[in-house]
């Protein structure tokens, strides 16, 4: 599911994107001056975070695989 990057790197960006989404979240609700929206901010922040995580690191190149045909 995730690209060629070995264990630490792969922990590497998924913690940083969290922590960016989580706080582009916070920055956002800061921005719109609702403080009651915070907890709804890092909510939104993390998700943006899992998805670029996701996008980040999935293989998005579809490999054939191989097809095995029985003769007679």
């Amino acid at each position: 599911m995730f690209g060629p990057l070995p264990p630490l790197h792969r922990l590497l960006v998924v913690a940083t994107a969290l922590i960016v989404g989580m706080l582009s979240g916070i920055w956002l609700v800061h921005v719109t001056e609702v403080p009651a929206l915070i907890a709804a901010g890092v909510g939104w922040g993390l998700l943006a975070g899992l998805l670029l995580t996701y996008v980040l690191l999935h293989d998005f190149h579809h490999r054939p695989t191989p097809v095995r045909v029985r003769r007679r």
